[in-house]
């Protein structure tokens, strides 16, 4: 009795003909492929507030949260059996797998796998990709008979040459039980599912076997929501049952095909594509987009097509419009192809609590026009804005940075911080803000930790503190807690960083926790926090990494790299705040940059640190420079001093002449097997130099040398020489263990 109709998802013939085939079948319900649980979703959907594409998203309530989406577009054939339901006053439900069942680990689709194989030697045999294919086929077809008949064939054979396998065995015979109980009750049911599931429950009574086989379903707890999608997730996805590789091209399609049009797609596509070009600096005539088309025609008539496919036209729009480079159309092609569309929910549809934060956030805070597929910069001042009288626009800019800073601690990609100006100014930040779908699925993730958005920051937070063993992690908490504007975090992290800087920590640890501090001391404030609290924690952790710190120096190379960041901090920290004793490090520094038995990359890097603000006298300076280049020095320690020296101010040391003798002294004092291990240190040392100051630093040594400018520069240009090369050869093969 039933009536069965196979699909292609995101068809537009398909789309097209599925209102035929409802108006033919006259049927008493409308059963479309879908969890069958959640077909109480399928009026928010038909909303006429409802913006395409959108999707139906069922995830697990347990971490970690697994999830299975439906997507549709407006030429989606199910979105539009959906609608001729609503206009017809007729009962539309999903009839396939409840949703925690399709959840379940051990049902895991095959369909797309076998579907891909399929496809392949469909490709083999027909020499076409198979959306050309199935356009010249399927979208060209000017008969409902025949397209019906067509779509049929396809079916079978998909099935014909896919391996059956039992989730979809279960699906299907699950199916055919909603059928007959849909039947039961309503009367006949018009059946939309894909050509694969169609070919095996079309004529298949529901039977005792199907009954025992669904009976018990194994399920596991899930909730549901609906979710607005995208054309770019939609192209991303592509494949059978999963997507469309090009949505706004069909979109297209389809608006022209419900016109009565159809033929105008081509042109209308090649059109936009030179529109497109034309807005951005290209040239792109009328008579180029007439040989296209024309090219695009008779590319599909050579192919077997009645008109061109997407694949004849963008060969002809390369050739034509992109004097034969893709690349002078790739964005051309992509925004007429996959386009940038984004759907839209009324409020109220979505089903989630931390959703409608979300939403709710975005309007309050006057944010909503970012929430579209293309990237956009977003510029905030922190500062109060005397210029209004409300203090909700006073402090709109900092509102948004809290919501931003919390969504990236929920788990929420939604913004990118750029910048933050830290270091010219507390008060400004650059956010690049974009939606994607994911966005919207990582929404429904952190609904585990919270019913907000602030409460799953919150509790994320406090689930990070209560896992930090290490006092920076725990800084780095609070940091964040301060960032996120998140009072009781806050004080958590703060109380916890105080009594974890009470304990042994390794002056590493302790130098990394003070510049954490120290930033959140520096810009606390703008955000609404006393600072005043961490200045004795900061000034306690600072009188013990001052007692540690030359010992602490006595180390590896991998310790060294970690003493050179604490000591940046610390170093730093003194430059900000009047409350440390900067003295105090200066002499701790001085002793270390003067020690023979301290790491020589830590004596070298705080001997810049010293000569950065004058702080070291310049005889001093002459001293060390000429004790660590020296003949006495051993080679991979002289390496290692200046390594450490050229890691800080590399203006202030360029300018310095008197440097570069010695080191071109001490380079040409090494044997061939002492030089080798001095080069690949120096080549360490100069990786991360620019351009612009290898140049200035091989005319000093060209001076040193005598050699003028336009000689040093003919020779840095020159051949490598045989014997050059030779020794660029031994490096490969060099013992880099002592190094």
């Amino acid at each position: 009795m039933a009536e069965y109709y196979g699909v292609r998802h995101f068809s537009p013939s398909c789309s097209l003909y599925v209102k035929d085939f409802l108006d033919r079948a006259e049927p008493d319900i409308v059963l479309i492929e879908g969890p069958s649980d959640l077909s109480g979703l399928i009026d928010a959907l038909r909303d006429s507030r409802v913006r395409m594409p959108a999707a139906v998203l069922a995830y697990t309530t347990e971490a970690p949260v697994r999830t299975v989406m439906y997507p549709m577009s407006g030429f989606s054939p199910e979105w539009n059996a959906m609608m001729w339901a609503f206009h017809h006053n007729k009962p539309v439900e999903f009839c396939d797998l409840p949703s925690g069942c399709l959840l379940t680990e051990e049902t895991k689709d095959e369909e797309i796998p076998q579907a891909e194989s399929v496809y392949s030697r469909l490709e083999k045999a027909t020499g076409l990709d198979t959306d050309t294919f199935w356009e010249y086929r399927f979208e060209q077809s000017e008969s409902y008979e025949d397209f019906i008949a067509a779509l049929e064939e396809y079916g079978k054979s998909i099935r014909e040459f896919s391996v059956s396998d039992e989730h979809n065995e279960l699906r299907e015979a699950y199916m055919r039980r909603r059928i007959a109980e849909s039947e039961e009750k309503y009367g006949k049911a018009a059946v939309i599912t894909g050509a694969f599931h169609t070919s095996g429950i079309k004529g298949v009574p529901y039977s005792e076997k199907d009954k025992k086989l669904t009976e018990k379903l194994k399920t596991v707890p899930s909730k549901s929501t609906l979710m607005p999608y995208s054309y770019y997730r939609l192209s991303s996805r592509s494949g059978y049952g999963a997507g469309s590789k090009a949505p706004a091209y069909f979109e297209i399609m389809f608006k022209n095909k419900c016109r009565g049009v159809p033929e105008n797609t081509p042109a209308e596509y090649l059109s936009r594509i030179a529109a497109y070009q034309r807005e951005n600096g290209f040239a792109a005539s009328s008579a180029e987009v007439i040989e296209a088309l024309r090219l695009a025609e008779a590319l599909a008539a050579m192919r077997g097509g009645r008109a061109p496919a997407l694949s004849d036209l963008r060969d002809a729009a390369v050739t034509c419009l992109g004097h034969g480079s893709f690349g002078e159309i790739s964005l051309a092609c992509a925004s007429v192809e996959i386009g940038t569309r984004i759907g839209e929910l009324p409020e109220g549809t979505v089903c989630t609590s931390v959703q409608e934060d979300f939403m709710h956030q975005l309007k309050d805070l006057k944010l909503e026009r970012f929430r579209t597929a293309t990237a956009q910069e977003l510029d905030l001042d922190l500062r109060e804005n005397l210029r209004v009288k409300s203090e909700k626009s006073a402090f709109l800019d900092l509102n948004r940075s809290f919501f931003m800073q919390r969504l990236i601690e929920a788990g929420i990609h939604f913004g990118t911080q750029l910048s933050t100006n830290q270091d010219k100014a507390t008060w400004s930040e650059k956010w690049s803000v974009c939606w994607t779908p994911e966005t919207e699925i990582q929404i429904v993730e952190a609904s585990l930790n919270g019913d907000t958005v602030e409460e799953s920051a919150k509790n994320s937070l406090n689930m990070r503190l209560i896992g930090s063993e290490k006092l920076s992690d725990t800084a780095d908490i609070l940091y964040r807690a301060m960032m996120c504007g998140l009072p009781d975090c806050i004080g958590n992290a703060a109380s916890a960083v105080q009594r974890m800087a009470a304990d042994c920590a390794s002056p590493s640890d302790e130098g990394r926790t003070i510049g954490t501090l120290s930033a959140i001391v520096r810009f606390g404030n703008i955000r609404k926090l006393d600072p005043e609290p961490l200045i004795g924690i900061i000034s306690q952790l600072f009188l013990k990494f001052c007692l540690q710190a030359y010992n602490a120096c006595i180390c590896d190379d991998n310790a060294a790299e970690e003493m050179i960041t604490a000591l940046t901090a610390v170093y730093d920290a003194c430059l900000a705040h009047d409350f440390l004793d900067s003295e105090r490090l200066k002499k701790i520094l001085a002793d270390i940059s003067d020690s023979d038995i301290v790491n020589p990359l830590l004596s070298g890097y705080t001997c810049a640190l010293l000569a950065e603000k004058g702080d070291i006298p310049p005889e001093k300076l002459s001293e060390l420079v000429s004790r660590r280049l020296s003949n006495g020095t051993p080679p991979a320690e002289g390496a290692a001093w200046f390594e450490g020296l050229a890691k800080r101010n590399r203006r202030s040391l360029i300018g310095r002449l008197t440097l570069w003798e010695k080191l071109c002294d001490f380079i040409s004092e090494q044997d061939d097997e002492e030089f080798k291990s001095v080069l690949i240190a120096l080549r360490r040392t100069f990786a991360d130099f620019t351009a612009a100051e290898k140049n200035d630093i091989a005319e000093n040594i060209g001076e040193v040398l005598g050699i003028s400018t336009q000689q040093a520069a003919e020779i840095i240009s020159a051949p490598v020489t045989a014997e050059e090369q030779q020794t660029i050869d031994e490096l490969d093969d060099f013992d880099f263990g002592d190094i």
